[in-house]
């Protein structure tokens, strides 16, 4: 007559949740099943309806899945960190070395429950592999308000001591043996898969080794020597001919003395396959299956900052640069090139995925004589609203009419960054005199914000790379969305966006998500349904996601990549990349240490 853990493995309502019993066979994914989730009323809740549909595209649960546990009444909620925890099961693939081992535990963290449903939601204390199997257990350690120990649904041990040959509750009934890690009873449990949410970027890796290397070089001048450069005239294409502009007097006394450590400048592009749609995303395809990858045909702008030292006997060395959110190839990278250059480094860098504003943004280079040129700087913005005007992140933000947020502005981004590697690595001539005059052997890569979010994601896959220093990067990027004042207004505007809307227009936003170790957060109206539309963000956002990549830096590194060393910098009170979200991104990398 007590309070009991309710069981339908059928319902993500009620769960345990996550559970395969919601997925389907599929022999071209990874995992060998694909997610099934049921819909809703899709003319009541077109939106969530059109999201479902995507998550049900992949090959698995979000590797940072949000549990779902509902009881028949309240719980005393001081005892649900004790008495829920995951265990680790077999990993299906052979490929990496893996975070857990079979029967590995992992506590929950960051727990939410909702008296009036009495359901409890919580993600794990550590990051889960990708593509292996867990069982989430739930224990009589958990006690209702009177002190009593919780019981168990009754189809529950109908489902779990099933003498069917197959089926998930066959499943769960083999795998209760491994989870009876506990002096407690199990009252309840689920088994689920986690996705392979690094195998898009892997395959694209694979099948880009196959294509050629293409390198322009712009007719007119293109390299300039810096201490002959009296001006940059930076023209931002804002739409409809007009043009945001700024000047950098690098020649002015105030100037030159910072910028005397460069030693000259080249523009040119190069080819690189484009995978993202005229949506500006990538479709879908199976994680078994080879991702198709075009001839390279998307021509990428790019400049590289040559030191004002004589070139090593094999050219400099490098260090590719990522700009961050709304900045460009020509900000950051401008900025540190000089201090690199002291230090013997070239600096090359590229405007990521909806970056650089659109497409006639250009630099103009005036020198000491009064003399200029104007060279295009490849803006990488579009106007995807039709307003006529293409804004600093227009092209990488995906929110409407489905939110997949950032995932695929970064895939093609670290796709380009790929390529941007091979053109290193099979000589890059920058000035044309025959020589290359960049180290293939010594690449390295330093990024800012944004930069260090698709950058990890980046160094993660691409094992040329020597080794990293990520600046003010975290995760996930919903996390950082959720938790920073700046991007309030972001996160509002998705809400509002839904249909219906999650969020009444003019409402300030707040789905109160507590921080990892904080006390158990008590959920009011709307806060339920909001954090579920932010998981199922995130889920579709593995792909794409510097958290699920962080592993495999060096704890679980990738078929054929090194492990990274990689240098982690935090801006103590950062309110655009939280701290939270800073510690979150290096504890997923297990890298405290630096």
């Amino acid at each position: 007559g007590g309070v009991i853990v309710r069981f339908d493995p059928t319902n993500p309502q009620t769960g345990p949740f996550p559970a395969d019993s919601l997925t389907v066979p599929d022999t071209t994914e990874i995992t060998g099943k694909r997610v099934n989730l049921p819909l809703p009323d899709c003319t009541a809740l077109p939106t969530l309806c059109g999201q479902l549909a995507l998550i049900n595209q992949l090959d698995g649960f979000n590797v940072q899945p949000r549990i779902t546990v509902a009881f028949s009444g309240p719980v005393d909620t001081s005892t649900l960190r004790a008495g829920i925890f995951f265990v680790a099961l077999d990993n299906l693939t052979a490929d990496e070395i893996g975070l857990q081992r079979t029967g590995d535990t992992v506590a929950i963290n960051q727990v939410v429950y909702d008296p009036v449903t009495n359901t409890v939601y919580a993600k794990p204390d550590a990051s889960l592999d990708q593509h292996r199997r867990y069982v989430l257990v739930i224990t009589d350690a958990i006690k209702d308000t009177s002190g009593n120990p919780i019981g168990a649904d009754p189809a529950f041990p109908a489902c779990a001591t099933a003498s069917t040959p197959s089926g998930y509750c066959a499943d769960l009934a083999n795998v209760l043996a491994v989870a009876q890690a506990t002096s407690n009873h199990i009252v309840a449990a689920s088994i689920f898969t986690t996705q392979s949410a690094t195998a898009w970027l892997e395959s694209a890796r694979r099948g880009l080794q196959c294509m050629p290397v293409v390198v322009h070089h712009p007719d007119g001048q293109y390299v300039f020597n810096i201490a002959n450069v009296a001006n940059l005239g930076v023209n931002f294409d804002t739409g409809s001919g007009k043009f945001s502009s700024f000047n950098l007097p690098i020649g002015s006394p105030q100037y030159s003395y910072f910028f005397g450590s460069l030693g000259r400048v080249a523009f040119l592009s190069y080819l690189s396959p484009l995978l993202l749609n005229s949506q500006q995303t990538i479709d879908a395809s199976p994680t078994g299956v080879d991702v198709v990858v075009p001839t390279p045909a998307n021509e990428v702008a790019f400049h590289v900052y040559l030191p004002n030292s004589p070139a090593p006997p094999n050219g400099y060395p490098v260090v590719i640069f990522g700009h961050g959110f709304g900045d460009s190839s020509i900000g950051a990278p401008t900025v540190v090139s000089p201090a690199l250059a002291q230090a013997g480094f070239a600096t090359i860098a590229i405007n990521a995925v909806g970056h650089g504003f659109g497409p006639k943004s250009n630099l103009v280079l005036t020198d000491n004589s009064g003399n200029s040129t104007t060279v295009l700087l490849g803006g990488r913005g579009a106007d995807l609203n039709g307003d006529g005007a293409i804004d600093a992140t227009e092209g990488c933000e995906i929110l409407t009419p489905l939110a997949i947020g950032l995932r695929d502005c970064i895939r093609q981004t670290v796709v380009d960054l790929t390529q941007l590697v091979r053109v290193i690595r099979a000589g890059l001539d920058v000035d044309g005199d025959g020589t290359p005059d960049l180290d293939p052997n010594h690449i390295y890569y330093a990024g800012q914000s944004f930069g260090s979010i698709y950058g990890t994601v980046f160094n993660a896959v691409e094992p040329a790379v020597r080794a990293a220093a990520l600046n003010v990067g975290g995760g996930s990027v919903v996390d950082i969305v959720r938790w920073s004042p700046g991007f309030a207004a972001t996160a509002a505007a998705i809400l509002t966006s839904q249909n219906p809307p999650l969020l009444p227009p003019g409402t300030p936003f707040s789905d109160n998500f507590p921080f990892r170790d904080q006390p158990v957060s008590m959920n009011g109206p709307g806060n339920s349904a909001t954090q579920y539309f932010l998981e199922l963000i995130e889920w579709l956002d593995n792909s794409g996601d510097p958290i699920p990549f962080a592993p495999h830096l060096a704890r679980s590194t990738l078929p054929g990549v090194p492990a990274k060393s990689i240098l982690f910098q935090i801006a103590r009170g950062d309110m655009t990349v939280p701290n939270p979200a800073a510690t979150d991104l290096i504890l997923a990398a297990g890298m405290a240490s630096s």
